[in-house]
């Protein structure tokens, strides 16, 4: 009792610490903040307990036992929230994205309160806003508004800053334009669903923010609670039977204490005379004792219950993980919204209808498979193809993360790579073409990191051909490590490493395939896609890794007359035709009603659901994106369906929408959701392509022949052109949304061109019309559009009719069909279904080595996706806090910044200026250069000393200076410093390391004037280089600059500083670029194919000539220079991307079009 006299000082202190300031802060920060404050209390000598607990301090035991029968959970974070809410000075502003607060507030107040009085529920949307609050104030009421934005109410000032005024004895409160009398009783709650919402100061100054989202802990005991109901029902009465014995002993008990103290207070004279005090102190006494006694059984009770419930902790475990990870899907798209409500009820069916064991064991590997089966069933069928795997890849990387078997040093290593790091004791790469230096870097960060692969780099610079011979394997994933390494890596190996198996399953080896997947993206990075999956598939099964197209009848079965059904759309994809034959099935077809909206459409929908409400009609309301100013509108109506007893059991709610973060959450975490996508790969896209057809269009044609070819043809084109989208840049610039329109009009115009009445086919006709103008309307890149020209060329061509059996790939799979004159549509479909279901690169005029950038690109998605969604990490390597390294990185920048580039040190002729005073224009270039460097060097400096005083607490940690912290956590380039960066995407620590290189090469070229060659990829704008070098000849010959173009001599050699010794006299030579799709014959002195695997080569060097009126040679391909790797840019007005610097005409012993297939292009820089 001493103890805690002497400790209340320091405590009360703190909790009133906590209530004004950690409401709005997650538990683990919570506990952060405590932390320290309980640290500094130490120092400075203030008394206080050596543990701190809000709810132990100012939390009411009987209390606090009320708010669990009502709904709180009872975990520490939820405890404390309770007694925020009932604590602070100012009225609760409640982050409820679970409506776990909602629920209970509505319990609390609901019954009645300890006044009897009635909870008022209202939206700030209500038109009688302020009519509603004024009668609670009056009547002493209280009110909860729900779902508040961002902003409040202006009208609501009085309330929330509580300006109550004493106006002749009664208290009063202005509000509107009158006065109303005060109610002590009021009581004031808001709540809001969103997840992080940013409130501004003048409204956190005004409310106490406090953070209901649900925890792991908190969530879990819910679930646990769910399972142990379901599961041992007599054993939960038991429990809650003891919880409300308890409950009901501690009022009583605390009821006598306040009876004794109140006796003991108006009690006059002699204590021992007075009756009434002595009879109640006796009837304490024998109440205290057998209440103790109760206690005594009941805790002995409890420990059995915990002990019986605790056995079904795995279940409740597994629930809780699930969530999070459906839940963290939002971040990912903003149609991807499941409540916990959903959550619980998808939980409670398979708990209910999972099968039934006697064997404890069984019974509980059944619910956690099951659980987990049906939650990956329901929620993947509301997902694109592209995230099912990231969803099931997430499932089974968190269920590891939670049993310990990956750290976060090896998470973070897998999404984020090395970033920056001491390289000092980095060993020698053994095979520099084998291993890029970027991925014996992040080799080298793995055995730094991971203790059981703490050998790999000195295993693999052992064992190189074997090690060589296992990354050219064509499934590496799949293929045991060399040399049975898993097997003979170093000891300190834990029985945690092991991986959690299906039964069934083969052992796993003894280094976990995780360990494995680090090491698929050291050396082979564009295989993690397919290690994914194979991870997934060894843990979790193949179920997880195939995914199953979900029938409308299941669908249908679980939407209900107040569950709508939505279908998220993708481009190509229209739901509408399988929602009729639906319909058509069961016999309702007459009963569906469709909607498209648009402007002016709301209303029309609105009445049409109405009388769907009383009819029982089918309702499909199309393109709810295209409707934003409605959305409110809608969701006010889909509120009011539920509990509307008056809705036909028989009515149902269709809505289509593309993904769109306007469309009301409220609305997605309620629904049923189906992801509507067209068919991927080719042979699904002819396949589509020809249901429409049938032999009557096939025949109908003077010119039979050629309208059967070139339809086929047409439709393969078609095909071609759509999948070719999935190499990325490589196959197009933009990413152009080709649909079944262009396929129809062009066919329409092919049957015109052919009826016409000359027997010679318009093949130049046909091909303008169909490429230049159907397909081509949508080409806004030059470059694209003559790739669109290229691939066409391919299927439109007079050499089909020549050939019965003309192929459109130089394997032949892909070409006409058999008898192609005489063969019905039934033949050609035959055909089709004979095709590979994965195409070769082949058939789009691509490089083998084309695959590997697509399944690199596939990789690269699934690790920035998962990374785009992890939370801030409050840890890293070796137990430091993210501010701590965070803070150590940008001390190592800060140091490692070069200095700003000056003309102090120039040497005399580089800034020379000519008797007109006008500067050399390579001078110009050169100080528009260094200037916009040396921006770059200031901005980098104030914002790594901005960050670091921010973390240390010394000024304000802004929205930029967040955004640049966890950009340096991530290995990203700050957006704050893209702003006035040149453009790239490579990762943070190779771009630094790039960015002192370009700084470098100007600071020489200022000290030691005009080098030999140049270093093209140095500069910011390379085109404005360029043109410097074709005005220096202009100015030096007097010949006008408009008339000067470049002729460009490759030279047989890639780095002309070991090469040459002096600059040329005219125009100058570049090096630096690097081929992408191509390589160079340094013996031919031509473009020649890549080799395999080999994704860029370093271009040759070359020598830009400048020359008058210069004149494309047509034998030669015009090979495309960009800035970097997407290719893709701003449009500009010269129809180019601003990505694009100049086309290099290069000699080429192969047809152009070939190169303009496969892409070719130069690139200024690398992604890493």
């Amino acid at each position: 009792m001493d103890a805690e006299i002497e400790a209340l000082t320091g405590d009360v202190f703190l909790s009133a610490a906590a209530i004004s300031y950690f409401g709005s802060f997650t538990g683990q920060y919570r506990r952060e903040v405590v932390g320290e404050w309980l640290q500094n209390m130490r120092e400075l000598g203030i008394p206080c307990s050596d543990t701190f607990s809000l709810v132990a301090v100012m939390g009411n035991p009987v209390q606090v036992r009320e708010w669990n029968l009502q709904g709180l959970p009872s975990d520490s974070v939820s405890l404390d929230n309770g007694v925020l809410v009932t604590r602070g000075k100012r009225w609760p502003l409640m982050i409820d994205p679970q409506e776990q607060a909602n629920k209970w507030i509505k319990k609390k107040e609901g019954g009645g309160g300890s006044s009897g009085s009635q909870l008022q529920l209202l939206k700030l949307s209500n038109p009688k806003l302020l009519l509603i609050v004024e009668n609670a104030i009056r009547m002493g009421n209280p009110l909860l508004i729900e779902d508040i934005g961002e902003t409040l109410d202006p009208s609501l000032e009085p309330v929330l800053q509580k300006a109550v005024f004493n106006n002749n004895g009664r208290l009063q409160i202005h509000l509107g334009d009158s006065d109303v009398d005060y109610n002590p009783d009021f009581r004031f709650y808001m709540t809001t669903k969103l997840p992080n919402p940013h409130y501004y100061p003048e409204v956190c100054i005004k409310v106490t923010v406090i953070n209901f989202t649900v925890t792991f802990e908190g969530l879990g005991e819910q679930l646990l609670t769910l399972v142990v109901e379901s599961e041992l029902p007599e054993v939960m009465r038991r429990k809650t039977e003891l919880m409300m014995q308890l409950d009901k002993d501690k009022k009583t008990l605390q009821g006598l204490e306040d009876e004794i103290l109140r006796l003991l207070s108006e009690s006059q004279g002699n204590i021992l005379d007075d009756e009434v005090l002595i009879s109640t102190l006796q009837q304490s006494k024998v109440t205290a004792k057998e209440i103790e006694e109760r206690v005594a059984d009941a805790e002995v009770t409890k420990i059995e219950i915990e002990a019986a419930c605790n056995k079904y902790l795995s279940v409740s475990e597994r629930g809780s993980i699930l969530y999070f990870v459906v839940a963290d899907l939002a971040n990912i798209d903003p149609m991807y919204q499941f409540s916990l409500f959903y959550f619980v009820r998808m939980f409670l069916y398979t708990i209910h209808n999972a099968e039934k064991s006697d064997d404890l064991d069984t019974r509980l590997k059944t619910l956690i498979t099951d659980v987990t089966e049906y939650v990956f069933k329901l929620v993947c069928r509301g997902l694109f193809e592209v995230h099912k795997l990231i969803f099931s890849f997430l499932i089974q990387t968190q269920i590891d993360r939670h049993a310990g078997r990956i750290d976060n040093a090896e998470w973070g290593l897998l999404l984020r790579g090395a970033g920056i790091q001491d390289v000092s004791g980095r060993p020698g790469n053994p095979d520099i073409h084998l291993i890029p230096d970027k991925q014996w870097l992040m080799l080298y960060a793995v055995q730094q990191q991971v203790p059981q692969l703490r050998d790999i780099c000195s295993h693999v610079t052992r064992n190189i051909d074997a090690w060589r011979h296992w990354c050219c394997e064509e499934n590496p994933h799949l293929v045991d490590l060399p040399l049975n390494y898993e097997n003979t890596r170093p000891p300190e190996e834990t029985e945690a490493d092991e991986e959690g198996r299906e039964e069934g399953q083969p052992k796993a080896t003894t280094l976990s395939y995780f360990r494995k997947l680090l090491l698929l993206k050291c050396l082979t990075p564009e295989k993690v896609l397919f290690g994914a999956a194979e991870y997934v598939k060894r843990t979790l099964g193949e179920k997880y890794c195939i995914f199953a197209a979900p029938m409308m009848e299941e669908v249908f079965a679980d939407s209900s007359q107040t569950t709508p059904i939505i279908f998220v759309l993708s481009t190509g994809a229209d739901p509408t035709q399988m929602l009729l034959r639906f319909a058509a099935a069961e016999d309702c077809e007459s009963n569906l009603h469709i909607i498209s909206l648009g402007q002016g459409q709301g209303p029309r929908a609105q009445k049409l659901m109405e009388r769907g409400y009383q009819e029982g009609l089918w309702v499909l309301l199309q393109n709810c994106h295209l409707a934003k100013s409605w959305m409110p509108t809608l969701q006010r109506l889909v509120e009011a369906m539920e509990g509307n007893a008056l809705i036909s059991q028989h009515f149902r709610l269709f809505l289509t929408s593309m993904p769109a973060d306007y469309f009301p959450v409220p609305i997605l975490q309620i629904s049923v959701k189906l992801t509507t996508e067209p068919p991927k790969g080719l042979r699904a896209n002819v396949k589509r392509s020809l249901i429409a057809l049938d032999d009557e269009t096939l025949n109908k044609s003077r010119k039979a022949s050629a309208w059967r070819r070139l339809q086929f043809s047409l439709k393969l084109f078609h095909a071609v052109i759509q999948e070719r989208r999935k190499f990325g840049p490589l196959g197009w610039n933009i990413r152009y949304e080709f649909n079944d329109s262009d396929l129809e009009t062009s066919t329409v115009i092919l049957h015109n061109m052919l009826e016409l009445e000359d027997p010679q086919i318009p093949w130049d006709t046909i091909s303008f019309v169909v490429g230049q103008i159907n397909y081509g309307g949508r080409v806004t890149d030059d470059w694209d559009r003559r790739c669109l020209m290229a691939t066409l060329g391919r299927f439109v061509t007079p050499d089909i009719m020549e050939k019965d059996d003309y192929s459109f790939s130089a394997s032949g799979t892909y070409r006409l069909p058999d008898s192609v004159d005489e063969v019905t549509v039934a033949g050609f479909r035959e055909y089709v279904d004979s095709l590979p279901l994965s195409e070769a690169p082949e058939i789009f005029g691509m490089h083998e080595n084309a695959n590997i950038s697509f399944q690199q690109q596939e990789s690269d998605v699934i690790l920035n996706t998962v990374l785009s969604i992890q939370p801030r990490e409050s840890g890293g390597g070796g137990g430091r806090s993210a501010d701590e390294i965070v803070y150590e990185l940008a001390t190592q920048m800060i140091d490692r910044l070069p200095e700003p580039i000056t003309e102090d040190s120039a040497c005399p002729g580089v800034f020379a200026v000519n008797d007109q005073g006008m500067m050399g224009s390579l001078g110009t270039c050169l100080s528009q250069e260094m200037s916009r460097f040396n921006k770059l060097i200031g901005r980098m400096k104030k914002t790594l000393t901005e960050l670091q005083r921010a973390i240390k607490g010394l000024i304000v940690m802004t929205a930029d200076l967040d955004a640049m912290f966890s950009a340096l956590q991530n290995n990203y380039i700050p957006s704050i410093w893209e702003a006035v960066a040149y453009p790239s995407l490579r990762p943070l620590a190779s771009w630094f390391e790039d960015m002192i290189n370009r700084v470098e090469f100007f600071r020489d070229w200022v000290i030691n004037d005009q080098p030999i060659a140049y270093w093209i990829s140095a500069f910011y704008f390379p085109q404005g280089f360029l043109t410097a070098v074709l005005q220096a000849y202009s100015r030096f010959y007097m010949v006008p600059v408009d008339v000067l173009g470049f002729e460009f001599v490759v030279q047989d050699f890639d780095d002309p500083l070991n090469e040459v010794d002096e600059p040329p006299t005219e125009g100058c030579l570049v090096y630096g670029l690097y081929m992408d799709g191509c390589r160079w014959d340094y013996e031919e002195m031509v473009l020649e194919d890549q080799e395999p695997g080999v994704m860029y080569v370093n271009a040759p060097t070359i020598h830009f000539v400048p020359c008058k009126n210069y004149k494309i040679d047509p034998e030669q391909y015009s090979c495309p220079l960009y800035k970097t790797s997407v290719r893709a840019g701003t449009l500009s007005t010269t129809g180019h991307s601003t990505n694009f610097v100049l086309a290099i005409e290069m000699d080429t012993n192969k047809p152009k079009d070939h190169w303009v297939l496969r892409g070719a292009a130069l690139l200024t820089m690398l992604n890493d």
